[in-house]
């Protein structure tokens, strides 16, 4: 399962204060934290001086379920976005449908408080906390290096018992599926794409899902352990997993399961 972009932005208005998003940069700010609830959507973002950025938003026009009116402030264009009756109705019906498939009540409680106070934020507060949570800034690199070691060196230990889930269930081949590729995919983090993690500049032409993943790997694996222990596995929790990690990113992220090439990058 993965949100088109037009579910994703209705998702993240009907969240959100008074269900209307003030500007292209809140909107990325908004849809960007998605990701850190395991949703995956029809969008990437690359690394700009505010975090996550997605270039495709500005160029947006008006649907059924969105309309977005321009608007000037101190000389300055601006465009604000705004649910529809018919978005509305959607969001009711067609979105909070799939999402009771991949998170339980507790979960989408915690997305809608959550992104309900952050579209009250300025766009600015947003990309500072944005910032803090996923080691993006240049004087975190040191604790982004050690990160990355830990949750390397915890996944390598997992991955030595990857043999113990049997592959009689959809269940636990998608929690051996989840585990096989986080492992790889966090060294392929660790040995392509933040290899130089001591040079004293931003990388303006990072994915961002290089810091999405590290983060959301390393915040899952606890689950996994306890997981691979359990005879009773939880089938929500490693269905959403599943679906993010595998399936979040497309073509333009080399470590995607639609790369061709994606077996040249798994280092052995």
């Amino acid at each position: 399962m993965i949100l088109t972009k037009d579910e994703s932005i209705c998702l993240v208005l009907g969240l959100s204060y008074q269900t209307t998003i003030s500007s292209n940069t809140k909107l990325n700010k908004l849809l960007a934290r998605l990701n850190l609830f395991f949703i995956p959507i029809d969008f990437s973002f690359s690394l700009n001086k505010y975090g996550s950025f997605n270039a495709q938003l500005s160029s947006l026009e008006d649907t059924d379920h969105y309309k977005i009116e321009p608007y000037s402030i101190n000389d300055k264009e601006g465009r604000k976005y705004i649910l529809t009756k018919k978005g509305k109705e959607f969001f009711e019906t067609d979105i909070k449908k799939k999402l009771s498939k991949i998170m339980t009540i507790e979960d989408i409680a915690k997305l809608s408080s959550e992104i309900y106070h952050l579209s009250t934020l300025r766009a600015d507060e947003i990309s500072d906390n944005e910032h803090k949570i996923l080691l993006v800034d240049v004087d975190e690199r040191f604790k982004l290096g050690q990160k990355l070691n830990e949750v390397l060196v915890d996944l390598t230990d997992l991955y030595n018992e990857i043999n113990n889930i049997k592959e009689d269930s959809i269940t636990n081949i998608r929690l051996k599926a989840l585990l096989e590729y986080s492992y790889h995919l966090i060294k392929f983090l660790k040995e392509k794409r933040f290899n130089r993690l001591d040079e004293q500049s931003y990388d303006f032409d990072a994915h961002m899902f290089d810091y999405y993943f590290l983060h959301n790997i390393g915040s899952i694996i606890p689950f996994l352990k306890e997981q691979i222990k359990s005879s009773k596995k939880d089938k929500i929790k490693i269905n959403k997993y599943y679906h993010y990690i595998l399936n979040s990113v497309r073509e333009d992220y080399p470590f995607s399961i639609e790369n061709k090439d994606l077996k040249d990058l798994i280092v052995s």
